[in-house]
């Protein structure tokens, strides 16, 4: 049902005539033809403190730092312009965002800009002492995601490298003590990604965090291009199969201000511009992103890096196929 859902939403946007107008309009207060970023990520890093086997961090070629503050400031002013009714700002991509001494200056700085816009991040908990747990609960963020792939220690440690399954339990069971006695509004997911290494303790991973959390979130593992880690397989067909939204709506920012396609751009394969060098709207509406939304419009990406690799649209691994 989700699955059928996803398609009817995703076939009545391109369906509906002078979309932009309309959504401008009633999104932003802006009437005009212009691609909006609703959701913007910003990769505070792309250091990580683990080597999962779902995830392409290991195959990573570009350089890795911190974002200076100056980068991370520009994007969050501009944003003060397209606000409108509120953005979605998540403070990760392809790191781990608790390694970032900046981070809750960045959360503050955020929600002293963007009054109608929510933030949030996801982290392995693996860095969730006391000192953080208690930043985190007393700054304006509004929802937090741990990302915890199984429910006991042998099967966690066999998907999430370098990570200790005892640790990050403690502290998030802790984190939850301490939001309920602060009595705390910050929403917390807890999210599985699963595939055939966890999916038998997905009942037993309800059991033990249903009661606790907010959220419950079973995702099944996708690709990430690279990874072959798909439930479904992930073999790519000569024909596109469906449209992928990201590049109507989403933007994400590396580190260094460069601007990724999508969520599994892991290394900045396609080269959309820098926020050093032009703004958020002159970037986001190039020609680049033109070619690949007209190509993606017409399901016709067969010549279009990375997408023409990726299963989410030329094979069955995308939530769409559910």
């Amino acid at each position: 049902m989700k699955g059928i859902i996803a398609r009817f939403k995703a076939n009545l946007y391109f369906a509906v005539p002078f979309r932009n107008y309309i959504i401008n309009t009633l999104r932003n207060m802006q009437f005009n033809s212009q691609y909006i970023p609703k959701v913007i990520h910003i990769e505070v890093t792309n250091y990580c403190n683990a080597r999962c086997i779902l995830c392409p961090y290991p195959k990573m070629k570009r350089p890795k730092g911190f974002m200076p503050w100056h980068i991370f400031t520009r994007i969050v002013d501009e944003c003060t312009q397209l606000e409108g009714a509120g953005l979605e700002i998540n403070l990760h991509k392809d790191g781990e965002p608790l390694m970032d001494s900046l981070l809750f200056k960045r959360i503050a700085h955020i929600k002293s800009k963007l009054k109608k816009s929510r933030t949030h991040f996801n982290t392995n908990a693996m860095l969730l002492n006391e000192e953080k747990t208690l930043s985190i609960l007393n700054s304006p963020l509004d929802s937090i995601t741990f990302s915890v792939d199984g429910a006991s220690k042998e099967t966690y440690e066999n998907i999430r490298i370098g990570l200790k399954y005892d640790v990050i339990e403690k502290n998030i069971l802790h984190f939850l003590k301490m939001k309920k006695e602060m009595n705390k509004r910050i929403h917390v997911t807890m999210q599985m990604v699963m595939n055939k290494d966890n999916m038998h303790e997905v009942s037993r991973y309800k059991e033990l965090w249903g009661d606790k959390a907010d959220r419950i979130f079973i995702k099944k593992a996708h690709n990430f291009l690279v990874q072959k880690t798909s439930i479904h397989g992930g073999e790519l067909t000569e024909k596109q199969l469906s449209r992928c939204m990201q590049p109507f709506y989403l933007m994400l920012f590396y580190w260094n201000g460069d601007v990724a396609l999508c969520c599994w751009d892991y290394d900045n394969l396609v080269g959309l511009g820098n926020i050093e060098n032009e703004s958020i709207l002159t970037i986001y509406n190039n020609d680049k992103f033109k070619e690949i939304r007209n190509a993606m419009e017409g399901k016709s990406c067969k010549n279009i890096k990375p997408c023409n690799a990726c299963s989410q649209i030329y094979g069955k691994d995308g939530p769409m196929w559910e």
